[in-house]
Parts: C-alpha cells; sequence; structure tokens
C-alpha cells in the first residue's frame, strides 16, 4: 500500500520515501523460492475450497 502511494503522489517527502524503501524489506521479506511456491499451493487451494464452498466447481 504505502509503495503504491510513494510511486503515485506527485509531492511525497523524498526524506520519507527513502526511509520506508530502506526499512521495507526488514519486515516485508521477498519470500524464497521454496516459500514462493508454498503459497502459491496454499492460495490454490484456499481457492479450491472456496469454489467448492460456494458450489462454482463442476
Amino acid at each position: 500500500m504505502f509503495d503504491l502511494m510513494i510511486k503515485t503522489i506527485p509531492n511525497i517527502n523524498p526524506a520519507l520515501a527513502a526511509r520506508w524503501q530502506s526499512l521495507r524489506p526488514s519486515f516485508v521479506p521477498k519470500p524464497t523460492p521454496a516459500e514462493q511456491a508454498d503459497l502459491e499451493r496454499r492460495v490454490d487451494e484456499h481457492s479450491s475450497d472456496l469454489f467448492d464452498e460456494i458450489n462454482l466447481n463442476t
């Protein structure tokens, strides 16, 4: 969300933007390939379960 604000607000404080970009990796790390694969698998399972619950899967 804050990344989007930094990119779209024309008058954003450059010091604030730089600080956010330097801090972001410390609490929003990029997932490893194994973590990313697990996240994608879990999303697929969750989506499938959701479709089953509302009877969209045939």
